[in-house]
């Protein structure tokens, strides 16, 4: 049985821009056009470290593919 709390973890992320409710970053990954990879985050999910990473829940990191 879970207890509903989620671990909170600091990924690396360069912030791109903040619009409406989300935050978009990138981690520096390019498509196939050369283009930069923004991933959006809600920004109420998400606080600053202050020293380049970002504190998140877990779940919120591996569904967006960062962790």
């Amino acid at each position: 049985m879970t207890s509903g709390k989620s671990n909170i973890v600091d990924v690396a992320l360069e912030k791109k821009m903040t619009k409406g409710g989300g935050t978009a970053f990138s981690q520096g990954d390019k498509d196939e056009n050369g283009r930069e990879v923004w991933i959006w985050i809600p920004t109420s999910q998400v606080e600053d470290n202050g020293d380049g990473t970002f504190a998140m829940p877990e779940w919120l990191a591996k569904d967006k593919g960062l962790i």
